[in-house]
């Protein structure tokens, strides 16, 4: 049904183009050709409607097609796992209390699932204390801490702070006098405005979000949902590789 509707709208599209070379050659009115769309158009308005939303859909998962490959060039860190047939990506802000309270989740899940790649993307957007915990994070990733410290920093309770962040980093085991100096890298700064112009591109004005799949999940979520989907999300590609297949 969705490609007939899309066909509709390409068919239409086609004709409006081809209008004036058909009449023409055809010795067809113009006005005769756009009566007979216009009509069209008035008969079949749900048709009409449903092909525009169709299409609509379409566009948008496209867009986000586009973002997640252009996500999958930038090295944002995350957890990585041998087998894994899905990854997920996060949109997230340290001083974000919906990003702490689904590290649990975050954390259960990988260690359940052994077939899912998580990818943290640093994308601080509520302070400037935001902005200093994700260059710190990312250059951690030069001791090999990255995991532990993202953790423990988002296991701070209330608002993080500069004393705070460097406290934590200590007590994870970094070297601070190396991770400053790291954080002066201005790859790390090309990166976060990276991964803030994708955002922007998705339309992404709050974290947590998600994106699984072509699908976009803003907000919170507990670990049930997750889990649903996730399965629906495998179930959905192992239809259509049947599909294909048949």
């Amino acid at each position: 049904m969705k490609n007939k509707n899309l066909n509709i709208i390409t068919l239409l599209s086609a004709l409006m183009l081809l209008l004036p070379s058909l009449c023409k050659s055809h010795e067809i009115k113009e006005d005769t050709i756009e009566k007979i769309i216009q009509k069209f158009i008035v008969n079949n308005p749900d048709l009409i409607r449903s092909s525009l939303d169709n299409h609509k859909v379409t566009l948008e998962k496209q867009k986000i097609q586009k973002s997640i490959n252009a996500l999958k060039i930038i090295k944002n860190p995350g957890v990585f796992q041998k087998n894994a047939n899905i990854t997920i990506y996060e949109f997230f802000d340290y001083n974000c209390g919906y990003c702490k309270s689904v590290l649990k989740v975050v954390l259960e899940t990988l260690a359940e699932d052994k077939k899912l790649n998580f990818v943290f993307v640093e994308y601080p957007i509520l302070s400037q204390d935001s902005y200093i915990a994700s260059k710190a994070a990312l250059a951690s990733k030069k001791q090999g801490l990255y995991n532990d410290f993202h953790s423990s920093l988002m296991s701070l309770k209330g608002r993080i702070s500069e004393k705070e962040i460097y406290k934590i980093a200590k007590k994870t085991g970094l070297n601070l006098e190396q991770l400053k100096i790291d954080m002066k890298n201005s790859e790390i700064n090309n990166q976060l405005l990276q991964n803030r112009e994708i955002a922007k591109l998705l339309n992404l004005n709050g974290t947590p979000a998600f994106i699984i799949g072509d699908i976009i999940y803003p907000g919170a979520i507990n670990k049930n949902n997750l889990k649903t989907i996730i399965k629906n999300f495998r179930d959905s590609c192992f239809l259509s590789i049947t599909n294909v297949i048949l």
